[in-house]
């Protein structure tokens, strides 16, 4: 059976596009939206994660952590924060999550944290996290990337940036969606870093392709070819 994931949140239009997004990774979703009952819930269900809708001046983050610690869980249950940008970070430092994403985030990102972190045991979910064009396959579970087989080394940062542009094929992404999905937060990038990131690994993928599969736009980003 595939992981069960509670969603705290009062958004109902958030979980709705949220829970939208894991189910189709093969994760289940439930949604709680009386933050003092999460924890116990989680705990009654089985949830292999608690993910939060964190908004500015909101305790809920603060007291489900508190919760977690009280119950003897806070080791049982990965605890994951999706913050506003206007949230407090050093709230976030003291509830000790063990991931915290910045809104908007690319669901990308959040996938490969969640299949890394806790798995899925969803043949579908482990099929759907693995993107394929032509000669090119990203393997999102054991974060490896091959080209006709043949395995390409590439740093974490580059894996992450060729799963954002290959999660979203076709589509330019710009950089600071590139540093959203490849950097954690809350690190400050240069640009100028992110064009030196994808120039490396344009060549890395250039040199077993014989081709080029990422394309510049100039003035807006970079796009995962698809032709």
């Amino acid at each position: 059976m595939s992981a069960l994931l509670t969603i705290v949140s009062q958004d109902a239009d958030y979980y709705l596009m949220l829970s939208y997004i894991l189910r189709g990774a093969g994760y289940r979703t439930m949604l709680v939206d009386i933050p003092n009952e999460a924890v116990a819930i989680a705990e009654e269900r089985g949830a292999a994660a608690i993910i939060i809708d964190c908004q500015p001046g909101s305790q809920i983050l603060a007291d489900i952590a508190s919760s977690l610690e009280e119950r003897g869980l806070a080791d049982d249950l990965t605890l994951i924060a999706l913050v506003a940008e206007k949230a407090a970070y050093l709230d976030i430092l003291k509830a000790n999550v063990d991931e915290s994403f910045t809104r908007p985030m690319p669901p990308e990102r959040l996938l490969s944290y969640l299949h890394g972190a806790i798995g899925n045991s969803s043949g579908e979910a482990t099929s759907r996290l693995v993107p394929i064009f032509d000669d090119v396959k990203l393997d999102v579970s054991s974060r490896r990337v091959l080209v006709r087989g043949t395995p390409v080394n590439l740093s974490p940062i580059e894996f992450r940036l060729l799963s954002a542009l290959m999660g979203d094929a076709g589509r330019v992404l710009s950089r600071a969606e590139l540093i959203a999905a490849a950097w954690p937060q809350p690190v400050f990038v240069e640009p100028r870093t992110v064009d030196v990131h994808i120039g490396r690994l344009r060549r890395a993928l250039k040199r077993v392709l014989g081709r080029d599969v990422i394309r510049t736009v100039p003035k807006e980003g970079y796009a995962f070819d698809i032709s």
